[in-house]
Order: structure tokens, then sequence, then C-alpha cells
């Protein structure tokens, strides 16, 4: 586990970032990412918008030029070569709509070095493998949202690349097919590849990641296997009130913390209360009874992905010892 600010172990050497940093006029960007990836390995990429997800994979893959930190691919430094064998998905989707769905995956085989045949075989084996054999021709406007976001996702794979970096894959997909895409994933990575992936969805994780790293503030809050960020998940609840000194009053009186949290409801506010492990949950609310905290929803914070996220990404970056 790394908990922002300790050196990627050196097994994981398909991709490591250290100290990244890329500085914007507004303010923005990020400053202080560290990740890795391993060969066979799926890692969530995991923050809130704006938390400096999509300028990190911008920089990994030559987009963008970083200020400061390092990038290597393949145990070197990141170069064009070793681009090429990286399958990307930029949050961006800029398929042209007359384009069709067998020539633009091909083409973008083509691009990473393919030959024309071997890249048109490998564009109709995996439109049967999602589900669209028979749209070969099909062109990009005549598809759904859906299906036109999955062949964007084939243009990513159609090289054979050995890492995926997939910049909000499942964004616009119902959940059949997110189901499939979950599964093509799957797959890559029982062949050997590596997945990077960013995502809002903390569900997602849970079912596919072995690893996960939490950005918050443009910097890594945690970096990890999967089941040590759930263990970090505080004990708890969160409370929607329009009393927030009240609410504070009752969190302090069974030595409880209380955080803001966005995504209240009128003009109630949403509140993470952190309590010592030896509070229960009746606890909290005969206090809140007695301090006459108005409630209008009470949920405990479940020992899991999200639970850890909203944590960490509310506390200033530990390094671990």
């Amino acid at each position: 586990m790394c908990i922002c600010g300790v050196v990627n172990d050196n097994s994981y050497g398909l991709l490591k970032v250290d100290g990244l940093a890329k500085r914007f006029s507004s303010g923005a960007g990020i400053d202080g990412v560290s990740l890795s990836v391993a060969a066979g390995e799926i890692t969530g990429f995991i923050g809130i918008n704006g938390a400096g997800k999509s300028t990190t994979l911008r920089c990994v893959m030559g987009l963008m030029q970083p200020d400061a930190g390092t990038i290597q691919l393949f145990g070197a430094a990141a170069d064009h070569a070793a681009r090429r064998r990286i399958g990307f998905l930029p949050e961006e989707r800029g398929l042209f709509p007359r384009e069709r769905a067998r020539d633009v995956i091909a083409f973008n085989a083509r691009l990473k070095g393919m030959g024309r045949s071997d890249a048109l075989r490998a564009a109709d084996r995996l439109l049967e493998r999602i589900g669209l054999a028979g749209r070969e021709r099909a062109r990009i406007g005549e598809l759904s949202k859906g299906n036109a976001q999955r062949v964007q996702i084939l243009c990513a794979l159609a090289h054979s690349p050995d890492l995926l970096i997939l910049d909000e894959p499942l964004s616009g997909l119902d959940p059949i097919a997110q189901a499939e895409v979950l599964s093509l994933f799957a797959e890559f990575r029982a062949g050997g590849g590596a997945i990077l992936f960013s995502t809002h969805s903390m569900t997602a994780a849970e079912t596919l990641c072995d690893r996960v790293v939490m950005l918050a503030g443009g910097r890594t809050v945690f970096e990890g296997p999967l089941a040590e960020a759930s263990d970090l998940a505080p004990h708890g609840a969160v409370v929607v009130t329009s009393d927030e000194a009240a609410l504070i009053a009752a969190a302090r009186s069974v030595g409880g913390e209380v955080r803001p949290m966005t995504g209240g409801i009128g003009e109630a506010g949403r509140w993470r209360v952190v309590l010592p492990k030896q509070v229960n949950h009746p606890a909290l609310v005969r206090a809140l009874a007695e301090f006459s905290v108005p409630i209008l929803a009470f949920e405990p914070i479940k020992a899991n992905l999200e639970g850890a996220f909203w944590d960490l990404a509310a506390t200033p970056a530990r390094i671990a010892a």
C-alpha cells in the first residue's frame, strides 16, 4: 500500500509515474501524482471531477508536457515507441459520424503499426465479440450512443496493446453494455494485459479492480490493493440536516467529528459524522435526538471503497512509514 509519497515497487513495471506535476494558470492541475501498473492487473483511477485524472492520463500519453515528475513505460523512459504499445481511450470522444465501424477500428489499429489485412480481421473479431456482428458497415452516426462508445473502446483494443489506458470507459453505457465491456476487460487482463482506467463508479472499481489509485486535489492520496482501500473506510454515518450547529454538538458529545459533503437537500447540508470505533450507530441516533437535530436522512457509512474514498479525499495526503 502507498498513501501518497512512497516510491512505487519495482514489480510494477508496465507504467510507473512518480511525483507528476502539471500546473495551469487557473491554479488547477496536479502536483504529486504517483502510481504504478503491473502486467495482468486492472487498476482503478478514482477521483471526483477536477481531481486531475484526465490531466495525468494526458501526460502519460504525451499529449501534455508535465512540469515535474517522471513517467516510465515498460521499464524505460516514456517515448513514442512505448506509447504505441498502449491502447488509449481519451476523455474527449471523437469518431467521425460518417465513418463505418469496421473501417474506423482498423484505421486505429493501422496507426499503431498493424498491416491492413490484420487490422480488418481484428476489427471483425472485436465487433463480433462485443455483440455488433452484422453492423460492420454501419456508420458511427447511425449507431446508438452506447454502441458508438463500444466502437471507440474497440479502437483502443484493436492492435493488441500490452496496456490499456481508459478515461471513463463506462460513460454513456447502459448496465447491460457495461457488463459486456467489463467482461471484455476481464478477458484482456486474463491474457496478460494491464488496464488503468479512470472512473466515477466505485461499484465498477470494486467489481473489476485488483488495485486502486485515489486522487484528490491533484495528488495521490492512496495507492494499493482494493481490499486495503476498503479497510480504510471510517466508522460513522452520513447525516442530512438543516442544523449544522446542533449536529456538531451532538457528534462531539459522543466523541465524533463532522465533515461537510456535497449533495445536500435544499437548505439542508449533507455531513459525514466519523465516530470512534467503540461508539455504535444507536448511540449517535440518541445524541441527535437529545440535541434536537432535524434529520432528513441518516445512512451508516459502509466499509467499502466509496466510504474510504470520501474519508481520504477530505484529509491531507499521508506518507506511510
